[in-house]
């Protein structure tokens, strides 16, 4: 027996051995009686003293997720999209766009498509029927945005990343989704190597999700830090600005 379901029984026979009645009394209803002896089982959850100390949400592991930029990668099949790795950046660095253009210009990149998406949830109240219901998904719009405006990859492009971006709730399931709608749609020729990469970021509205489709050859050329990132082709259009991640911002912090 694991030490949890010691914990869960010894709690379910307190409960039975000290608990004498609980009752509801005919004359009212909504009034309940309980024996002095239940006070021992509702002192088993004890709520925060009223002089302690105010909770940080800056420090531990909440503080360290409000700080980090969490990114989820995977590879895209013809068929199916699988997410492998999990990375926590210290911070995402900003790219003018001038900067970034020139590095792909130079590695061989270019973007072939970028989409913005927006979630929206309309429940009509004059129909309980689930079909009148509207729900409309982030990543799911981003992608459909994107494939409206498609350039031609390049015919020497040998890597694809499809780049999202989006507050702490992005849902990696609506991530895979919207990764097949592009692969699918996008009529990659050369059967380029398809990657993904997913950034939940607090200083990204919840309930967005933006998507950045790369071609590149895969010539880093040397570079390091954030260019060697953007000639990767991992670079995130977000409300008109530009993004991405370097490898020397990754933490293992726990603090």
């Amino acid at each position: 027996m694991t030490k949890l379901s010691i914990v869960a029984a010894t709690t379910v026979a307190l409960a039975a051995s000290s608990v004498s009645s609980f009752s509801v009394t005919n004359s009212n209803p909504t009034h309940i009686t309980t024996s002095r002896a239940s006070s021992s089982v509702l002192n088993l959850i004890r709520g925060e003293a009223v002089d302690a100390e105010t909770f940080d949400e800056n420090e531990g592991g909440v503080g360290l997720a409000l700080r980090s930029a969490i990114k989820i990668s995977g590879k895209c099949q013809k068929d199916q999209c699988d997410a492998q790795e999990l990375m926590r950046y210290e911070k995402m660095q900003e790219v003018e766009m001038s900067v970034a253009q020139s590095i792909m210009e130079k590695s061989g990149c270019s973007v072939l498509c970028s989409g913005m998406g927006k979630e929206l949830y309309q429940d009509p109240a004059s129909t309980i029927r689930y079909e009148d219901k509207l729900v409309k998904l982030a990543p799911i719009e981003a992608a459909k945005a994107a494939l409206e405006n498609v350039a031609a990859a390049p015919s020497d492009a040998k890597y694809v990343a499809l780049n999202f971006a989006g507050g702490d709730d992005l849902i990696i399931g609506e991530i895979l989704e919207a990764c097949g709608m592009l692969v699918d749609g996008l009529n990659l020729e050369g059967k380029p190597k398809v990657s993904f990469n997913s950034i939940s970021f607090n200083q990204f509205a919840d309930e967005t999700c933006s998507v950045t489709v790369v071609a590149s050859g895969g010539n880093t050329g040397g570079l390091e830090g954030v260019d060697e990132s953007i000639a990767k082709g991992e670079l995130y259009a977000y409300d008109g600005k530009w993004f991405t991640v370097a490898e020397g911002d990754i933490t293992t912090a726990e603090k």
